[in-house]
């Protein structure tokens, strides 16, 4: 657990508001790091995982006949865990993962996004890691370390601007990707910042 004194520091290196970091924190996993049963919180991507699976040289046409739920051409929440509550879609979730890493590790580790601030694997390398599952590893080991990589995401990809600047449209924009609106990811940050302020 993120205690207060962790925020108030993370937010005073990134000189923005304690509010703002926790508002991402909440919006992008539930505010949760890992699940009850110790792993940690996963969000697997089939569209990413069709493009590295493509990049390795796989035959992605058979794949997607296959596993039509893992490997996707498009973006879409179809295929997402379904369950009644957050744990259960979380044992399926890392059932995919699992899926995946069979068929591909490399590809399946870069296509996943992990922990409380959900930063995806591909992003592994500019962050300072060897590679994706090198970042898992580190993720995993505590909720310390995701706040630690949370910041150093922000600024590689020129995101603290726009927290400090409470611009969420922009800042969901580079966090989240270009549909953004789509899923409302702009309104829930400000509302998840104005319940901290």
């Amino acid at each position: 657990m993120i205690t207060e004194d962790q925020y108030k520091e993370i937010a005073d290196e990134l000189r923005v508001e304690t509010a703002a970091v926790k508002a991402v924190h909440e919006v992008e996993a539930a505010g949760k790091a890992f699940n009850d049963n110790g792993t940690i919180v996963i969000l697997f991507e089939g569209h990413r995982f069709y493009r590295y699976l493509k990049e390795n040289g796989k035959d992605v046409e058979e794949l997607s006949k296959k596993y039509p739920t893992l490997v996707f051409k498009y973006q879409t929440r179809e295929h997402y865990a379904t369950g009644r509550t957050f744990e259960e879609k979380q044992i399926k979730e890392h059932l995919r993962f699992r899926q995946a890493i069979e068929i591909d590790p490399v590809a399946a580790f870069k296509s996943v996004s992990f922990g409380a601030f959900q930063i995806m694997g591909f992003n592994a390398e500019s962050l300072g890691f060897k590679d994706a599952s090198d970042m898992y590893y580190y993720l995993k080991s505590s909720e310390a370390n995701q706040l630690k990589v949370f910041v150093k995401f922000c600024e590689v990809n020129n995101l603290t601007r726009h927290l400090r600047a409470k611009n969420w449209a922009a800042f969901a924009r580079g966090y989240n990707g270009k549909d953004y609106a789509k899923y409302g990811y702009d309104i829930k940050l400000e509302k998840a910042y104005k319940k901290y302020v």
